[in-house]
């Protein structure tokens, strides 16, 4: 990553929202990423996505594996949302300063200024990246309860929610370690979810709907690669 920063961060100097410059170097980091560590992403589902549209993507997280794919699981520029915590990790943080919009939680400014932030990047052509349950899943639930926030900004904005579900991550790096190992992570992009015609109050509707849709999705790619083998008697 700080070998590809000025990939990541040059281009931002002149244009701030939307430069597929700045997203080219976030990608060319993700593929050398997965070259060096043998961590593999078999990614189903792009051809759900155009490069020409904005979308709000709200992807699961069991795994910092997670963060690695996200260029992987867009055509174009994308801009993640952060909690303010990630600032404080070493290399990482100066660039998730700059590169994502950051958010204290804890602070009503801080979340006014990130919902303006994320409005402007849908306008300018930039796709939100969200992840709905809001931090990393550590229980042995497939998905956690998700957040208002990714869908409330959608119905605000009419821009397409597009789940996207993530398996396996959590046995390459668990969510509590600092050790990673080599392996496939399994990931299915799905259709986008259009809210026209939807408001605001359709929120609790459609929260339930997406995360039923993403639960069901995560449960087949855990029986279809990650069921464990039976083994044969004598």
């Amino acid at each position: 990553m700080f070998l590809y920063s000025p990939l990541m961060l040059l281009p931002l100097l002149f244009k701030k929202e939307g430069n597929r410059f700045s997203f080219w170097g976030f990608h060319l980091w993700a593929q050398s990423f997965r070259l060096f560590t043998g961590i593999w992403y078999d990614v189903k589902g792009l051809e759900n996505i155009n490069s020409r549209e904005s979308y709000i993507i709200i992807p699961n997280h069991t795994s910092f594996l997670d963060i690695c794919l996200l260029p992987l699981i867009t055509k174009g520029a994308f801009k993640p949302l952060s909690k303010k915590e990630v600032g404080r990790i070493p290399v990482f943080g100066w660039l998730a300063r700059v590169i994502t919009v950051m958010v204290d939680r804890s602070n009503a400014s801080s979340r006014r200024n990130s919902v303006v932030k994320m409005r402007r990047a849908l306008a300018g052509g930039t796709s939100i990246m969200i992840f709905p349950e809001g931090t990393v899943n550590k229980t042995t639930n497939l998905l956690n309860p998700f957040y208002d926030g990714a869908f409330r900004i959608a119905l605000e904005t009419g821009a397409p929610l597009v789940p996207v579900a993530i398996a396996g991550a959590n046995r390459l790096m668990g969510a509590k370690s600092l050790l990673m190992r080599p392996g496939t992570i399994r990931v299915q992009v799905m259709p986008p979810v259009r809210v026209d015609g939807l408001s605001t109050s359709d929120v609790p509707v459609l929260k339930a709907q997406v995360h039923s849709a993403m639960e069901s999705k995560l449960q087949e790619l855990h029986d279809t690669y990650f069921r464990p083998q039976a083994t044969s008697r004598v």
